[in-house]
């Protein structure tokens, strides 16, 4: 038990790989083991925040005044915790998240957790400030977070484009044509109303999809972007886009229904099964994406939150 009583490569190594049962079970029966620093005046919860482990940080909010005190510690290079949270994390680390926006969001987020305002502007030995630190570290994966984001966008906006134009032509070509007097000959039907109905949210969905990707073509990119504009820009745009093509087939199907009033009943029932295969279509390819990013916007932020307690239960 000696070598567990001690500050070993034991326990820093266990802070490094995330191994927080283990750690929790040590913490328990030897408090003071928080307190003990490696050779590079690093505590585990330096090695939690600088290697992304948020249910061994939140330890810290568990062990009463001494966190502030931990939180004063500077490794050998005079960084700070808030310095470890402006370094990028380790590649398997950074892979749990998809897409390089979502990687940057994630690493300002943990950033604006660990920001204590006396650290805000505390220099390391490079004289670096944590904010100069984050950006010298994050220069190459915000220009891939940039890309990856223009990419995406500038796909959904050529799509949302199209089904904008197929829509509003559709406004004005009335299936089932019109009587001397301009007037629909299906006006008072419901087959109408519904195809009425569904394309013109199909046009508003699209219109708005459109202008979200557009929105995040023209942005400027900046680091705070990507904590909250951009992700919701793009969720907005991706479920304005879903809904689009959902109300477009819905429309495509009421044409046939029109067209299909007199005879051949059983054609708008097979459009409309095939119309169904697009949506699930969409939703398996892009949902994923979308929850990602919903998650990651709205629930990553209370990753360094306790929600129970971590230790003595």
């Amino acid at each position: 038990m000696e070598l567990i009583r001690s500050p070993s490569e034991l326990l820093f190594k266990a802070a490094k790989l995330g191994n927080f049962d283990f750690l929790a079970e040590l913490i328990n029966s030897y408090p003071d083991l928080i307190m003990e620093y490696d050779g590079k005046n690093r505590t585990i919860i330096h090695f939690a925040v600088k290697h992304r482990h948020a249910c061994i940080f939140n330890i810290i909010h568990e062990i009463g005044p001494i966190k502030d005190l931990i939180a004063t510690y500077e490794d050998s290079q005079g960084n700070n915790i808030l310095h470890l949270a402006a370094m990028l994390p380790p590649p398997d680390r950074l892979e749990i998240v998809s897409g390089a926006a979502l990687q940057m969001q994630q690493d300002v987020m943990v950033v604006e957790k660990n920001v204590q305002p006396d650290f805000r502007k505390k220099k390391n030995k490079n004289g670096k400030t944590p904010e100069e630190l984050f950006s010298k570290k994050h220069k190459q994966l915000l220009r891939q977070g940039e890309l990856w984001m223009k990419s995406t966008a500038n796909s959904c906006s050529i799509v949302s484009a199209l089904i904008t134009t197929v829509v509003f032509a559709a406004a004005f070509s009335v299936p089932g044509g019109n009587d001397d007097n301009g007037k629909p000959n299906y006006f008072r039907s419901i087959a109408f109303l519904v195809f009425v109905l569904s394309d013109g949210a199909a046009l508003l969905f699209s219109t708005v999809s459109l202008l979200m990707f557009l929105s995040i073509l023209t942005s400027r990119y900046a680091e705070q972007d990507f904590r909250r504009s951009l992700p919701c820009k793009l969720m907005i745009g991706l479920g304005s886009l879903f809904f689009s093509i959902m109300t477009m087939m819905i429309a495509f199907s009421f044409t046939f229904v029109i067209a299909c009033h007199y005879g051949f009943t059983w054609v708008p029932f097979l459009i409309s099964i095939f119309a169904i295969v697009p949506i699930v279509l969409f939703a398996i390819l892009q949902f994923p994406l979308l929850f990602d990013t919903y998650y990651s916007t709205y629930f990553s932020r209370i990753l360094f939150e306790p929600i129970r307690h971590m230790l003595y239960d």
